[in-house]
């Protein structure tokens, strides 16, 4: 069933994709076409997920807030589509939750900075993406993601017709062991692609 309402998603999304948006892609081929991998990216808008979906070939996972579950109906939807829920206070148990996942052979959206950024400046990224990379030992593919805050702004309800660029980045194999500093690669390969 997940497979196809993911499908039908794809489907619906190409054709909202190209009514509403011009989309410019770069590097698409850089998805790896078999095993886990972590696709982190810089977050501006709650467009985000489902661009990198639509751009992505493979089925993603990716972590969203616990509150978005609270409607059966949409909470069931989401899960199809891939969302795992969020609790403030159990990180280590998202962490592990996506660890699961890669280890399953499964794509993993991280968004580093943890938030949307309101001037659509990238910010510093969280630990937990060191977390995952050295204990899954998956390529990174980094993305940067231009124009979805035009597109869906902080704070806005309605979607306004924009140009979106998705920048893919070359994978990235890190073999660093320190947290932080992992995290600081990923965000600075980020803000290379331009």
């Amino acid at each position: 069933m997940r497979s196809f309402v993911y499908l039908l998603a794809k489907f619906v999304g190409f054709f909202i994709f190209h009514l509403f948006f011009i989309i410019d892609i770069k590097g698409k081929n850089n998805f790896p076409r078999k095993g886990g991998f972590i696709v982190a990216s810089n977050h501006l808008s709650y467009l985000d997920p489902p661009t990198i979906g639509f751009v992505c070939p493979r089925k993603l996972n990716y972590f969203a807030k616990s509150s978005l579950f609270k409607i059966k109906i949409f909470s069931n939807l989401i899960k199809m589509l891939g969302a795992i829920p969020i609790e403030k206070d159990s990180t280590v148990f998202t962490l592990r939750k996506g660890l699961e996942i890669l280890k399953k052979g499964q794509g993993l959206v991280i968004f580093p900075e943890g938030t949307r950024s309101r001037n659509g400046e990238i910010k510093e990224g969280k630990p937990g993406i060191g977390f995952l990379v050295v204990k899954s030992k998956v390529p990174i593919i980094p993305v940067r993601l231009i124009g979805t805050d035009k597109a869906l702004s902080f704070g806005g309800k309605f979607i306004k017709i924009s140009k979106i660029k998705v920048i893919v980045g070359k994978p990235l194999y890190i073999e660093k062991e320190n947290y932080h500093e992992i995290s600081k690669i990923v965000m600075d390969e980020i803000k290379k692609l331009k």
